[in-house]
């Protein structure tokens, strides 16, 4: 099973992980890395996030990315036309944060499991989703 990360799961992951469930611990943990994945869209969250002073990252920002990314061998999944057009046509209404549409139409684009703590998403009944 191939999973994608919510930014927040992703983040946590190499800083924070005891804000992790134990499932998504343990599923991250047995999930072979190239079944691993974020939406592209993950990075533009974290250098917001780091720019507005709303998480602090003990070594520079870009040196953070490439651990988090290069040397970890996650996949990053680029914004697609078709990826675009799923987060604009989503099924059962979904709540307007362009982040979130893109990554849970990254998600049902890709028939990946998403990992997110974020309520709004695990509520939504068109994507199979874990905590």
């Amino acid at each position: 099973m191939m999973i994608l990360l919510d930014t927040h799961t992703w983040i946590w992951s190499h800083s924070a992980t005891k804000l992790l469930s134990d499932n998504v611990k343990k599923l991250i943990k047995k999930t072979q890395t190239d079944q691993r994945a974020i939406a592209s869209i993950s990075i533009w969250e974290f250098a917001m996030m780091v720019t507005k002073g709303r998480i602090n990252v003990k070594i520079d920002p870009k040196l953070w990315l490439i651990n988090a990314i290069d040397k970890s061998g996650l996949r990053v999944i680029e914004l697609t036309p078709e990826i675009a057009m799923e987060s604009c046509n989503l099924p059962g209404g979904f709540h307007k944060d362009p982040a979130d549409r893109i990554i849970v139409a990254t998600a049902r684009t890709h028939n990946l499991t998403l990992l997110t703590k974020d309520k709004t998403i695990l509520e939504y009944p068109h994507l199979t989703t874990i905590w």
